[in-house]
């Protein structure tokens, strides 16, 4: 089994997290100020983070590979804030799609190799799918809770994206 490291993204992974340790504040003060329930944007948003926060829990105890395990955490915290904040400000998330539910029994059902390369597989379909939802709101003015969390998540998601890859790379 491949446990690799990752040396530049763990990197950029770091400095990313210690930017959003800067920004968090003004972020939690901006949901708290921002009471305006589910919109288009939080409710794609609400779609997939807690999903991602589900499946990083079971990858959490599942996965194999040493990189999947510290990846899996990470994603786990990451999402759980995410979740907060958002949902601070009067969000509520849909209800998971079917197809989210399916997914998530497939990796109930796997364990070892399979399970670490269908976590990164969905981790990676999940962030890209994310990144959609993120772009377009990201650097719009006026800036609201929404448009905070989408342009810190941008950044988040394109290092996320380069460490699925390289663990990708090493797992096969």
């Amino acid at each position: 089994m491949k446990t690799g490291k990752l040396h530049l993204t763990r990197r950029n992974a770091l400095l990313g997290m210690s930017g959003s340790l800067i920004a968090a504040p003004a972020l939690v003060s901006s949901a708290l100020a921002d009471n305006h329930g589910s919109t288009d944007y939080t409710n794609k948003t609400l779609t997939i983070s807690p999903f991602s926060l589900a499946i990083s829990e079971m990858a959490t105890m599942k996965a194999s590979n040493p990189l999947v395990r510290q990846f899996a955490e990470l994603e786990r915290e990451e999402q759980a804030a995410v979740s907060m904040v958002i949902e601070s400000t009067g969000a509520t998330p849909p209800p998971r799609p079917t197809a989210l539910e399916d997914i998530y029994k497939k990796l109930e059902a796997a364990s070892g190799d399979d399970f670490d390369r269908l976590y990164i597989s969905t981790e990676i379909t999940g962030h890209e799918d994310l990144l959609a939802v993120q772009t377009p709101e990201a650097g719009k003015k006026p800036v609201n809770v929404d448009v905070a969390t989408a342009t810190i998540l941008v950044a988040f998601i394109h290092t996320h994206l380069a460490m699925l890859a390289e663990i990708r790379k090493q797992i096969g």
